[in-house]
């Protein structure tokens, strides 16, 4: 009895241990500054007054040619990172069947804050908790996109090849084809 009781104890506690390592895997502001100050050549942090939620307001700031925005997907396969051009919105149906994904839609609020640590609207490319990403190639043809940080205030300017190198990439896909 007492050995059964042992070891729900020590599962309890691996349980709480795992949830802890987790959180500290996922997405916050500080650790994407550190990231941009570990990469100064390939990576910097801009700091703007407007808060970016959107196209509109990202299009305030820089040029949204080259805005790479980071959606969260879940599909039968799984939950993945989409980083594709922000320039149109993404015909998920057809993209999810080149992918090879089953009934894609974006994750909820919730599934994205448990799954990666970002709220929806800041989410960026770094730091997503082992989430398998899908990128789109035609951002490799930039010097630098900008991206989420976690903060709507800030935005990540990043060399696309280091996103790509900072991930656990599934696929490759061309925008052009799947953008509206």
């Amino acid at each position: 009895m007492i050995f059964f009781i042992c070891l729900q104890i020590r599962g309890a506690m691996q349980t709480a241990k795992s949830r802890i390592d987790r959180r500290c895997e996922m997405a916050s502001y500080e650790q994407i500054e550190q990231f941009a100050q570990i990469h100064p050549d390939q990576a910097r942090i801009m700091e703007h007054e407007i808060a970016i939620v959107d196209l509109e307001s990202g299009a305030k700031v820089f040029d949204i040619a080259k805005a790479a925005a980071t959606y969260i997907v879940e599909a039968k396969e799984g939950v993945f990172a989409v980083v594709a051009s922000a320039t149109g919105h993404l015909k998920w149906r057809q993209l999810g069947r080149a992918l090879g994904l089953h009934q894609i839609h974006l994750a909820s609020p919730e599934l994205v804050k448990e799954r990666t640590g970002y709220d929806v609207g800041t989410v960026g490319p770094l730091f997503l908790n082992g989430v398998r990403m899908f990128f789109d190639d035609r951002l490799l043809e930039h010097d630098m996109v900008y991206c989420g940080t976690e903060d709507a205030h800030h935005t990540l300017a990043i060399a696309p090849k280091l996103i790509v190198e900072s991930n656990d990439i599934a696929g490759y896909f061309d925008s052009d084809e799947y953008l509206k």
